[in-house]
């Protein structure tokens, strides 16, 4: 029967895995002076390696011929336990054995001692999937084992474990691993195999495995099962991958602002069955690398490619502003969830390639805007919008008849409105509910989000000239959006200079009472407000 590379070239040594030298140094060493610890928790991404050191860890431990630290893999106790004949390590999978009574079980059998090695071993893979009463379970066991026994836990996500877990084991974190590892790894292997593989097809795999040796054995073990030479036309084939050269060319067409030719090559993509969610990881990849072209000194060290390469990445992003890059990565990276889980995922990368095209387009019109702020600001402005000097200004605004005013991120100066209400009459809650409507067309013009905010709530009171809106139960959102002191300013100097009064704002929730009879209550309230006048009534929330 067949077995798949990653079975195949699974590391046999501490020596032979690949980019955990901090790792493989620490126990090779711990073993050469019997310092061995009782539990082990082995950390990392995928295909990094930790259930191989794991496994060596159990025959090195084991080995009746202890070559520097590693198993010899020869002695009866190595080949037994390669060949799991000796069932003294045993290998646990925490997704399927996680409640409390798998744990248990566990427990009453640790006590046993070995049948042939010296110790016994349990190497608990995913152990974040346990139950939080297996962990109880455990932790007793994992603090004072027998003598006999050693614990390996392995996971991908520590943070899941419980402190109390942590803290009994020795923890070591598995790094990703480099491309250029994972390359001259498969070189050795196609070299073993009597394939010739093109260096650029195994970088491609390389950097679509993401520093996982296993998903990279996996990926060339489909590549070579194509032909028998492996080149690069043909693992862009077989992974799904668009071409370096289509990327590059779709970013100029992004650039020019040209969106036919954009479509046109993403119709091309969609023909050749390419993955969409893929294409649209590797434009994120290659805005990525455009990025640390632009704002980095030293691209080489970071952009995992040969100097040729990062070359035409540092020349492409030379005449692209830095904030054009910076939000189409923004667009792509929302385009990649919303296309993961839509039907049509070609509509989802079409508009994408839309909104970027018309980035620049938007980011030329925020400079004129600019441009021209900084001239009203001046007092001065030339026929093109471009602020000029005093002396050499073609056409001037006199400051005395237009005021023009500068706009703060803090919207410290509202606008006027242009209309003020006045019927002589003392300002109450009913003239304030017949107004209301026109106050807010007055506030949507100056913000039309205030205004939607304001919609959801009603008038409860006006006492002392407090203004009281309400909201009912699930506005809570709107409440609090409104009462951010920069919208309230903004109301309550909208409010203030439509009345001719000072007025603040006052926002609560609603206590359930049906609107009729809640604003039945504040006409009443309000009656007595007008018969006594203000300062003598006194309301108790």
């Amino acid at each position: 029967m067949y077995q798949a590379l990653y079975r195949q070239y699974r590391p046999q040594t501490f020596d032979e895995v690949l980019g955990q030298d901090h790792i493989t140094t620490i126990l090779k060493n711990q073993i050469k002076k019997g310092n061995i610890g009782h539990a082990y928790l082995f950390s990392g991404t995928k295909g990094t390696g930790k259930t191989s050191t794991a496994k060596i860890f159990s025959r090195a431990v084991n080995c009746l011929n202890l070559q520097d630290g590693n198993p010899c893999n020869r002695c009866d106790i190595c080949r037994g336990i390669l060949g799991e004949s000796i069932m003294d390590v045993i290998e646990m999978d925490a997704a399927s054995n996680r409640k409390i009574e798998d744990i248990r079980e566990l427990r009453d059998k640790v006590v046993y001692p070995p049948s042939s090695a010296k110790y016994k071993i349990y190497i608990v893979d995913e152990v974040h999937m346990l139950t939080r009463e297996a962990f109880n379970a455990l932790l007793k066991t994992l603090e004072e084992p027998p003598a006999h026994l050693i614990f390996i836990l392995a996971t991908t996500e520590a943070h899941k474990l419980p402190q109390t877990i942590l803290s009994r084991c020795q923890r070591f974190d598995f790094k990703r691993i480099t491309s250029k590892d994972i390359i001259s790894n498969m070189k050795d292997i196609c070299d073993k195999l009597g394939v010739y593989a093109e260096e650029r097809a195994l970088a491609l795999i390389a950097r679509n495995s993401d520093g996982a040796m296993r998903d990279a054995l996996s990926l060339l073990d489909q590549c070579i099962s194509y032909r028998e030479e492996l080149t690069y036309e043909d693992t862009l084939d077989i992974l799904g991958i668009a071409s370096t050269d289509l990327l590059f060319s779709m970013v100029e067409d992004i650039k020019s602002s040209n969106i036919e030719k954009s479509l046109v090559k993403v119709d091309k993509i969609i023909q050749e069955g390419k993955d969409i969610n893929q294409f649209i990881r590797d434009l994120i990849y290659h805005f990525r690398n455009l990025l640390i072209g632009k704002t980095s000194e030293s691209s080489t060290g970071i952009i995992d490619m040969d100097e040729k390469m990062i070359e035409s990445y540092i020349e492409q992003g030379k005449d692209m502003p830095l904030d054009l890059i910076l939000r189409a990565l923004d667009i792509l990276n929302e385009t990649e969830r919303k296309a993961r889980w839509a039907t049509q995922p070609r509509v989802i990368l079409e508009m994408a390639i839309i909104r970027m095209v018309n980035l620049k387009e938007k980011g030329s019109i925020e400079n004129r805007i600019e441009k021209l702020e900084r001239a009203l600001s001046g007092g001065q402005i030339d026929i093109k919008g471009t602020s000029k000097p005093k002396e050499e200004s073609i056409t001037t605004i006199d400051k005395d008849t237009i005021r023009p005013q500068k706009i703060s991120k803090k919207r410290d100066k509202i606008r006027k409105p242009v209309e003020t209400f006045d019927n002589g009459k003392e300002l109450n809650l009913n003239i304030i509910r017949q107004e209301w409507s026109r106050v807010l067309n007055i506030i949507r013009g100056e913000n039309i989000r205030i205004k939607a905010l304001l919609r959801e709530g009603k008038l409860i009171s006006f006492v002392n000239n407090t203004l009281c809106i309400g909201y009912e139960d699930g506005y809570g959102i709107h409440k609090e959006a409104i009462s951010r002191p920069d919208n309230k300013e903004i109301v309550e100097k909208i409010v203030s200079s439509y009345f001719k009064r000072d007025i603040s704002l006052k926002f609560i929730m609603d206590d359930g009472v049906s609107i009729g009879n809640e604003e039945d209550n504040m006409d009443d309230i309000q009656e007595v407000v007008d018969f006594f006048g203000e300062d003598i009534v006194k309301i108790e929330e």
